[in-house]
């Protein structure tokens, strides 16, 4: 691999980077002999740096340097001194150490006086033709200074001349450079610098090479003048490079005298260490005496280690034992008051009158704590238990019945071994008295009670869960206590599994035989028989034996089985339990099958549940399975559940919350969907702005508009047509007409007010304001609806062409909102009457409109208007009016262009007395109510609220077209702030516009052919006269109200009411 380096060399700045470090850096570990070739003064720098680090200070290394000049004697010192020192100056100490090392390879100087004769003949023949040569100085005996070079080219000429020459006297062919080089090749030759030189068999001169070494310079005869003198170094060769007897091979070295070169070492230098540059060959062979000697160390201070642990332990565990920690003195418990002196099989205090009927009620006291009102502490769930305060904690008592304890070291074990069980399935033991008469064990308290307890009381419900609960605590608490120091119970039983607070099951009443033993029980037989039940038929049958693991086996059985059939652990048996016990203890033979409880009685029980149970109580105790195989056969009970009951309950609330939650945004988007309904439904009863306001609680008070833009039509011969058809006829032809009309209005800034039978009233220029617009758009739709109506087509009447009567007009106008129930947004002012008259008055498929609402045409520009002239119009006179014929409609465009842009500058301002955004969102309130409501069916005239002294609002009956009384004596009323929660309550177009009074049926009184003779009264008892502008309404008894009590005004003089043509009766 051949690596560069860039930079300068110079030791000029010896903080300046220098390539050389960096190659000494990278190839000391690896090198024993650095090659150069450069000047003198690289040298000089390289050895220099190689002596800073310290590398040629053993003498391994060394540094051949080969230099392509010729060896000047008289400058012998050039190696050892930098190019910026004086040449006078000595060598210092460090260069002197570091060229110790070096080896110069330079071409052999000039043998003398032989290289003396060739310069003089070349200075003699540089003189003569062709050369003359005219040497100035030569009388002052200067001469020509002949390089090397020229003795070179000089040997060059000759050795080619006698090549030539030899091939001339054979006759060869001088021009061919084989038969030259054949001769020229291991020829030997005199050189001109004074030494011999041959060419080798490739055709190439070997060099003549000198390799110079460090020496001291010979000192002059010491005179008085440089005595003092130090001593100085050089650079002299040493020896040169002779050719071998075997022109194939290199030039050999030759030294000449044996001490020439002073090796730092006393040796030369080898190239690669015999152990390789890194050790690498060297390798010693592994040595395990250190392994050995600590691994025997480690195994002295290991077994040191161990027998003092042991040692530690047992003394530690002595100290324990002798420590009593267990001992607790009886007057620091605090017995409760009026804690019974009874306790079921456990064991502890129970009468001497103990019968068979005083165990058998024993369901019927109660120690579960399920009933509400009982604070666990005190209550009827300690009637078998006797409990006291123990440093602040409640704690189960059970008196051991001895005259006094013998604390061996084996009671003591036993003590310190059930003290230290911890599990969340074992009663924690707290300690013991040992103090006669009080000899009794302190344990923890479970407020529950006892397995037995629960199974007895059937006001307990097991379900499956809880069930699969509590048979798991008892499988892990068993599995615990196999694995501990007290390796059984040997007294497993139901009544000795309570159940704490949180619905655990714990085992109590293990271990502490030694403690227990000798203990006096005084129970009847009947009590003493019942308690070995859960005992095994080999314990039976053996004594003095406490217990075994396959004796706990086959107790869990019998507890399952009572689990099970929560009928006590033999079931329906009706033998007493003496009995029972005889005929356990019996030995079976010939097959048969040993006495167990009937698990036919488990009729509902899983098949792997008996299966196991049977399993549990075989008569051979090795074929009864241990503890942790009983936890595998009974796996399924605890599929999908927890591993305790209040883990289970927890499981099941998460669940219920999460499909709560489902259900919640299930809902929340179907209320979405309803309150988008109710909204569009709200929106086609009002306007937006204003239902907006109501939602919001707002009170929307009426509003006056100085110019609107009314539209009435009329179906001609409506009354005819009804009459010819039926009812459901009739409701489908006005539907469809209708929601033509309303597809088309919806294209015009237009607001449909209501439509009564064939009559359909429009609005525009509220309430929403649109300049003078409302009359271009009210007439534009005009246009447009007599359009549809030529093209309208009658279901049951396909050749009947339908004749539309329209009348338009412009005025003031006051809007709102009436009434409580179903309010509607009304419109009151003679502009309404008169824009019913110009309809009444008007012609079939023509559009009638006022002089106002031509001027406004007129401004507006576009539309094509006739006169009609003077006509009379009832309530008004003499009335100047007019038919709208055609339209612009590319003028109706731009101006719709124009208000488009107006609007969007204007955007987002909204007037302090104008109506809220249409687009509000829809709040539900826990006050709002709909409004409706109270005029007259068709009715324009206005309805005035007059004050009076009793605060309420009397109606006054004002007459069309007449004035409303003074203002000093009226005031303004604001609708009532609505409550309740908005309704989506379907209304239909026939509802619009009618009397807020209970509704009657329509009676029929009189129907003509004609469309101004007909009597019929409404559903409100107002009857209608035959000509349609005398139509009067009729006072119901009874006035609605609103909140505030005041009552809507009928007026009292007759009510022209266009809107009152003759109409089939519609249900």
């Amino acid at each position: 691999m051949i690596k560069e380096y860039h930079g300068p060399v110079m030791r000029v700045d010896p903080g300046r980077s220098n390539p050389l470090k960096t190659v000494i850096y990278e190839t000391y570990q690896d090198t024993r002999i650095f090659v150069i070739l450069g000047d003198p003064f690289e040298y000089h720098i390289f050895m220099n740096l190689l002596q800073e680090q310290g590398i040629l200070d053993s003498g391994e290394y060394f540094v051949v340097g080969v230099y392509i000049d010729d060896f000047q004697i008289n400058d012998s010192q050039k190696f050892l001194k930098d190019i910026y020192n004086d040449k006078n100056k000595p060598v210092d100490e460090q260069t002197r150490k570091a060229f110790r090392s070096f080896l110069g390879v330079i071409q052999s100087p000039p043998v003398y006086p032989d290289y003396n004769n060739f310069t003089t003949l070349v200075n003699e023949y540089a003189e003569k033709p062709p050369f003359n040569f005219v040497n100035i100085f030569k009388n002052r005996g200067v001469t020509l200074i002949i390089p090397s070079e020229a003795a070179y080219l000089y040997d060059a000429v000759g050795l080619y001349a006698r090549a030539a020459h030899q091939a001339l006297l054979k006759g060869q062919d001088i021009s061919d450079g084989g038969v030259i080089f054949e001769y020229i090749k291991g020829a030997t030759y005199k050189s001109a610098m004074g030494y011999m030189n041959r060419i080798n068999e490739n055709g190439e001169c070997e060099g003549n090479y000198s390799v110079l070494v460090m020496r001291q310079r010979p000192q002059a005869p010491t005179t008085i003048s440089n005595a003092s003198q130090e001593v100085q170094w050089e650079m002299w060769p040493a020896g040169n490079f002779i050719m071998n007897q075997n022109s194939s091979l290199i030039p050999t070295m030759e030294l000449f005298s044996n001490d020439s070169i002073l090796w730092v070492s006393g040796k030369p230098p080898v190239d690669e260490p015999k152990c390789g540059f890194r050790g690498e060959k060297c390798i010693p062979p592994p040595s395990y005496t250190w392994e050995i000697v600590c691994g025997i160390a480690g195994g002295l201070l290991l077994l040191i280690i161990i027998i003092s642990t042991v040692v530690y332990r047992n003394w530690r565990y002595e100290q324990e034992l002798a420590s009593l920690l267990w001992k607790i003195d009886f007057k620091d418990i605090m017995l409760k008051d009026g804690a019974a002196s009874l306790h079921t099989g456990s064991g502890a205090w129970m009468g001497s009158t103990m019968n068979k009927m005083s165990v058998s009620m024993r369901a019927s006291n109660l120690s579960i704590g399920i009933y509400p009102g009982f604070d666990g502490d005190t209550d009827i769930r300690q009637v078998f238990t006797k409990i006291g305060t123990y440093k602040g904690n409640i704690v189960a008592i059970k008196k051991v019945r001895k005259k006094h304890i013998d604390l061996t070291r084996n009671t003591r074990k036993e003590l310190k071994d059930i003290r230290d069980i911890r599990h969340d399935n074992m009663t924690m033991f707290i300690g013991a008295c040992v103090d006669p008469p009080n000899i009794c064990i302190i344990t923890e308290y479970c407020p529950k009670g006892s397995l037995q307890d629960i199974l007895e009381n059937d006001d307990v419900k097991l379900d499956n869960m809880f069930i699969a609960s509590l048979v798991n605590d008892i499988i892990k608490g068993m599995v615990y206590l196999h694995d501990s120091e007290i390796r059984y119970h040997g007294n497993l039983k139901s009544s000795n599994c309570v159940v704490d607070s949180r619905w655990v099951l714990k085992i109590t009443d293990f271990g502490l035989h030694e403690f227990k033993n000798g203990a006096k029980h005084d129970l009847g037989e009947h009590a003493k028989y019942r308690n070995l039940l859960w005992r095994s038929p080999e314990l039976l049958r053996t004594r003095n034996v406490w217990g075994t693991q396959k004796g706990d086996v086959y107790s869990f059985a019998i507890i399952m089985y009572e689990v099970h059939g929560r009928n006590g652990p033999f079931g329906n048996c009706t033998l007493p339990p003496k009995y029972i016990i005889h005929r356990v203890m019996q030995p079976t033979s010939d097959g048969s099958v040993p006495f167990r409880p009937k698990l036919s009685e488990l009729d509902t029980t899983p098949k792997y549940i008996t299966e196991t149970i049977q399993l549990c109580w075989s008569e051979n105790p090795d074929e009864r399975p241990d503890f942790k195989s009983i936890r595998q056969h009974l796996k399924p009970m605890q599929r999908g559940m927890k591993s305790n009951i209040f883990d289970n309950m927890i499981a099941i609330m998460e669940k219920y919350a999460t499909n709560l939650e489902t259900i919640v945004e299930e809902r929340t988007g179907q209320l979405v969907e309803e309150k988008k309904k109710t909204e569009e439904l709200l929106h086609q009863m009002l306007p937006k702005s204003v239902a907006e306001q109501l939602k919001l609680g707002k009170q929307v008070e009426a509003e006056a508009f100085d110019m609107v833009t009314i539209y009435f039509s009329d179906i001609c011969d409506f009354t005819a047509l009804s009459s010819q058809s039926t009812p459901m006829q009739v409701v489908n032809l006005l539907n469809d007409l209708y929601t033509l009309f309303d597809g088309i209005i919806g294209h015009y800034d237009v607001y449909k007010v209501e439509t009564i039978g064939d009559a359909y009233m429009v609005v525009s220029g509220l309430p929403k304001t649109n300049g003078i617009n409302h009359a271009g758009e009210i007439a534009s739709l005009s246009l447009a609806l007599l359009d549809a109506i030529l093209k309208f087509q009658i279901r049951h009447r396909p050749d009947h062409t339908l004749m539309l009567r329209i009348g338009i007009h412009s005025g003031p106008c006051v809007a709102g909102v009436v009434g409580q129930k179903m309010p509607r947004y009304c419109l009151f002012g003679d502009t309404v009457n008169t824009a019913s008259r110009m309809e009444s008055n008007g012609m079939p498929l023509r559009i009638h409109c006022s002089a106002s609402t031509k001027e406004l045409l007129d401004q507006l520009g576009g539309y094509s208007i006739q006169e009609r002239g003077q006509i009379d119009i009832k309530g008004k006179g003499k009335m100047h009016t007019y038919w709208v014929v055609d339209e612009d409609k590319g003028r109706r465009e731009s101006r719709i262009s124009s208000c488009s842009d107006e609007s969007s500058r204007q955007k987002g301002k909204i007037s302090s007395d104008s109506y809220e955004s249409r687009d509000s969102i829809f709040t539900n309130s826990t006050d709002t109510t709909l409004l409706l409501p109270m005029h007259a069916r068709g009715s324009s005239t206005p309805v005035s609220m007059i004050s009076k002294p009793n605060g309420k609002l009397k109606p006054k009956k004002v007459a069309m077209g007449g004035t409303l009384p003074d203002a000093a004596t009226k005031r303004k009323v604001s609708l009532p702030p609505i409550k309740g929660v908005l309704a989506a309550t379907h209304v239909s177009p026939l509802q619009k516009l009618k009397p807020n009074i209970k509704l009657k049926r329509p009676t029929l009184h009189h129907r003509s052919r004609s469309d101004d003779i007909i009597g019929i009264n409404d559903r409100n008892g107002i009857n209608r006269s035959k000509d349609p502008d005398d139509v009067e309404y009729e006072e119901p008894n009874k006035a609605a109200r609103l909140d505030a009590e005041p009552l809507l005004e009928v007026p009292d003089s007759p009510v022209h009411n266009p809107l009152s043509k003759s109409m089939e009766t519609i249900l």
